[in-house]
């Protein structure tokens, strides 16, 4: 099984035109932006309802996205002004969400995966952070995966900036 996802994470780095190594390089700086948190003295960032807040459009690039999907995506940080913009997967949320869907149908986990994305101002992932997950080995799938993923950089006051992005995933058995 283990193979099976490391053949997973390779064919997702070649289909991105990334490469593993530098997918967890250690951050030296802290984000243009925080995430929002709704709960005080809690580290992560993250706002509890941005977990469960609704689905932003997979199939679509972040300049396909609606004006409403976009407002939700903003709406995840505090205080993004008028025309700065949050990192996005390059490529959208599908080639992400498939191979999650991959990893579930061999792992068989249940329970709520968190991640974090550290975004540099080039669109690599220098950092992953699990801030919540179901099981280890769906931790070191999913951070790898998206280690992988090129993003579409952030934009602060006009110029690309280094940005946080969430991913959250409720993974069931189901039927």
């Amino acid at each position: 099984m283990l193979r099976d996802m490391k053949t997973i994470i390779c064919s997702l780095a070649l289909v991105l035109g990334n490469g593993i190594a530098a997918s967890c390089m250690a951050q030296s700086n802290p984000s243009d932006y925080t995430i929002r948190e709704d709960e005080p003295g809690v580290n992560s960032h993250i706002r509890r309802t941005l977990m469960e807040s609704k689905t932003i459009a997979v199939n679509k690039r972040y300049h396909e996205l609606s004006a409403e999907d976009r407002a939700e995506l903003h709406s995840w940080w505090e205080s993004m002004p008028e025309g700065d913009e949050p990192p996005f997967p390059a490529y959208g949320l599908k080639p992400v969400h498939s191979a999650m869907l991959e990893a579930q149908s061999m792992l068989r986990v249940e329970g709520e995966l968190y991640l974090v994305a550290t975004v540099d101002s080039n669109g690599e992932v220098i950092q992953v952070k699990a801030v919540g997950s179901p099981s280890p080995e769906m931790t070191k799938f999913a951070a790898s995966v998206i280690g992988v993923t090129k993003f579409k950089p952030a934009i602060c006051g006009g110029k690309p900036c280094k940005m946080d992005y969430p991913f959250s995933y409720k993974f069931t058995m189901g039927p």
